[in-house]
């Protein structure tokens, strides 16, 4: 085992925001030690738990000194902000963050399944995104006004919520940017005076500064 009381992380994903972008930014806020792995694909397939990414490693945490791995990644986001103090222990307030994390996933699923639809098919999946998303903003953006308009969503410091939906706005702007870029453009117009000052608060959060600080998300939106 680690003589270390802080545990030592690896993140297996792709060069790419995706899935994982939450993740990586939970694990800065937490100040733990941490490196990124970007293995071959579809090589190292087969050596993931159930073959796909991201895979969080922790190094020596089993009893026997193993390493301890998990999938999925919003598993993987509710075990790091459990582990390391980031939600409320209180169960309502906890899940009133998971609720808002849960709907922000359904937008990005979304977004992402458009490029899949043709024609007509694809004119319907924009519609219904646009719904969905427009849904999503009106209703955070009420919440976000409820909190005094301060760029979190509970509260006056980081939480889960407020860096699950900062990274998805990175996402759309980056990895949506390259394949949807119309649809991407139309979120990035979407975004209310609270979205703007959710990005402003969270570019500038010191326990982030380490990941976001070279691409800060207002240098890729229009204010």
């Amino acid at each position: 085992m680690s003589s270390s009381n802080t545990p030592s992380y690896v993140l297996r994903y792709f060069k790419m925001t995706g899935l994982a972008e939450t993740i990586r930014l939970l694990l800065t806020a937490a100040k733990v030690d941490w490196t990124e792995e970007n293995p071959e694909w579809p090589q190292a397939k087969a050596a993931q738990p159930f073959g796909r990414m991201p895979v969080l490693v922790e190094k020596e945490a089993n009893s026997d000194g193993s390493d301890f791995l998990l999938s999925e990644s919003r598993t993987i986001e509710r075990y790091l902000v459990r582990k390391h103090g980031l939600i409320p222990n209180d169960p309502m307030q906890a899940a009133r963050q998971e609720e808002i994390r849960d709907q922000v996933s359904d937008v990005t699923h979304q977004f992402f399944g458009i490029r899949w639809h043709k024609g007509e098919s694809r004119e319907e999946a924009v519609e219904k995104f646009k719904a969905i998303s427009d849904k999503m903003f009106e209703v955070h953006s009420r919440i976000l006004r409820e909190n005094g308009s301060n760029g979190h969503f509970f509260g006056n410091e980081l939480s889960y919520v407020d860096i699950a939906v900062y990274a998805f706005l990175r996402t759309i702007a980056t990895a949506g940017a390259s394949v949807e870029p119309d649809i991407a453009k139309y979120v990035m117009d979407s975004l209310t005076p609270e979205f703007k000052q959710l990005a402003k608060t969270i570019d500038a959060e010191p326990l982030l500064a380490a990941h976001v600080s070279k691409e800060p998300l207002l240098s890729m939106i229009s204010i």
